[in-house]
């Protein structure tokens, strides 16, 4: 036959969490709602800059990243634009962009 399980549950604390991330407002450079290729190209620059110097693979994998970086971004862009006008709005933009917050 079947078995029920009940749980009780206790509710001990509630905390706040970490402050979301915007990523969209750290890569839309000059504030446009709107993210062109330079910018993307940009941020994922200097985010693969941090993690190059990692030891094994970590390091590796930037490092490959770095080469491959225009490809990375057509990538995106194919993905991300979704009306092809070379620009990823905010609304098209599917990563963490937290202004309802």
């Amino acid at each position: 036959g079947g078995a029920t399980l009940l749980f009780d549950v206790e509710l001990i604390r509630i905390e706040e969490g970490p402050a979301p991330v915007n990523v969209f407002k750290q890569i839309d450079i000059d504030s446009d709602m709107a993210l062109s290729k330079e910018e993307i190209s940009s941020y994922l620059r200097e985010q693969v800059e941090s993690m190059k110097d990692a030891e094994g693979e970590q390091g590796e994998e930037a490092r490959k990243m770095l080469e491959d970086q225009d490809k990375l971004v057509e990538e995106i862009f194919a993905t991300e634009d979704k009306n092809n006008d070379g620009l990823i709005t905010h609304d098209e933009f599917s990563g963490p962009k937290h202004d309802e917050l």
